[in-house]
């Protein structure tokens, strides 16, 4: 999202240094970061599940092992796992040119004679644009629904790209969804079919699924932003770019899908999952590598993250010592850190603190119009226990109480300090940006 202003984000103040893994992880459903949180062990051959908060604030659905939330990029491994087994299968080589595999009607760029390999596409490294310049959801909402091989077709044709195929790492929904549908059509199936073929049923991932396919399963968590409930991001056998952030599953099977990582085993899919985790490139900066789908950190620790419109998730392991974390929430708000932290306990976490209350008729006083300029005006207003905000030309927003007068915001990095003049009425509030103080008076 695009904001007018730049907030500075400000940490919050409680270190969770000092804490339990586990009361770390509940403590970002105390401080409202999140509804609910799942999070998945595997340690010393040892599986763990800490579950907190709700599936759905309105009908206080409790989390669960078994709770299902959208893993958005995630879904990126499974389509570069699937890439993997077909080429142990001998269907397909990496170094193939992609364009052996699509439909005649689709005519991939080129560039400085290069052609876009299937590692190329697995690996991120093909010179296509993270989005298709023609992505126009009909529903912003559900975005990826009806995007369709025609839309894929009519871009792709008259595509440049961005680099030289294998230059540079792009990472790239637009490559990854063209893999998932290169793959599902050259096998003549659908991605559904083909990730429940060759993964999820040898897997026993029986309540991993295409969102979409189980509207109304009573498991499916709902998701939000800023404690607001998003749509879910739903697909169809006919959007093509599901291999890049279709897939809903829960900590169950993500566990069993981790642990599956980890196997030395010499079957097939084994040996597929070990292809994805060979280091392909460099992709950020130093510390920061990628693989096949899978990113590397510090040429060690295996990840992806992934983020839908209302949903936060995280996947890691370490192939040395056999351990794996699983995080999902039902937020925009992410908990990545918690994951590199448990993955590397070098790696710091954020610092967060509980929230505070302040009763509704405090709140009051608050509301009204404080113009920072005559063009920008932050309106606020008090809605039963909360405080919202809404800037001229953006989104309304949630203020998060850090004490009387002090607030922060999620949906950005902010922090909002209200002045009191000396009879104790508010007349002001103080905006802080990039470590500048920008002040607003109060109107009405």
């Amino acid at each position: 999202m695009k904001s007018v202003i730049l907030f500075l984000f400000i940490l919050f103040t409680l270190s969770a240094t000092a804490q339990s893994f586990e009361e770390s992880c509940k403590l970002r459903v105390e401080a409202e970061e999140t509804p609910g949180i799942a999070v998945g062990i595997l340690e010393n051959g040892k599986i763990t599940y800490f579950t907190f908060g709700e599936a759905n604030i309105a009908t206080h659905q409790p989390v669960t092992p078994q709770t299902l939330f959208e893993i958005g990029s995630i879904t990126k491994t499974f389509t570069t796992s699937v890439l993997a087994y077909l080429v142990n299968e001998k269907k397909f080589s990496l170094s193939d040119p992609a364009q052996n595999y699509l439909p005649s009607t689709i005519t991939l760029p080129d560039r400085n004679g290069k052609q876009i390999t299937l590692l190329h596409l697995a690996s991120a490294r093909s010179g296509l644009p993270r989005m298709p310049a023609n992505f126009a959801p009909a529903n912003p909402a559900n975005p990826y629904l009806d995007y369709t091989e025609k839309q894929l077709s009519a871009f792709l044709n008259k595509c440049e790209l961005n680099s030289d195929p294998g230059r540079q790492y792009e990472y790239s929904n637009l490559g990854m969804g063209l893999l998932g549908f290169l793959l599902s059509t050259h096998q003549k199936t659908t991605y559904s079919k083909l990730i429940r073929d060759i993964i999820l049923s040898p897997l026993q991932m029986n309540q991993t699924f295409i969102n979409g396919e189980r509207i109304n399963d009573p498991m499916l968590a709902q998701g939000y932003s800023d404690n607001k409930p998003i749509a879910a991001w739903t697909w169809s056998d006919q959007s093509v770019l599901a291999g890049a952030g279709g897939v809903v599953s829960n900590a169950e099977d993500m566990l069993k899908y981790l642990t599956a990582q980890l196997s030395e085993n010499k079957d097939n899919l084994s040996q597929a999952f070990q292809l994805t985790h060979q280091e392909v490139a460099e992709a950020i900066g130093t510390s920061i590598q990628i693989g096949m789908g899978w990113h590397l950190k510090d040429h060690r620790y295996i990840w992806h993250n992934g983020s839908t419109g209302g949903f936060r998730s995280f996947a890691g392991f370490d192939p040395q010592t056999k351990r794996a974390i699983v995080i999902l929430t039902n937020s925009t708000t992410g908990a990545d850190d918690l994951g590199f932290h448990w993955l590397d306990s070098k790696v710091p976490l954020k610092k967060v603190k509980k929230l505070i209350s302040i009763e509704a008729a405090k709140l009051k006083e608050y509301e009204g119009q404080y113009a920072l300029n005559p063009q920008f005006i932050i309106s606020v207003r008090a809605e039963g226990i909360a405080l919202t905000g809404q800037a001229t030309g953006q989104p309304a927003f949630t203020m998060y109480a850090d004490s009387v007068d002090q607030f922060h915001l999620r949906v950005v990095p902010a922090a909002i300090r209200f002045s009191r003049d000396k009879k104790g009425n508010v007349y002001g509030l103080k905006l802080y940006q990039n470590g500048m103080v920008h002040e607003a008076k109060k109107t009405n």
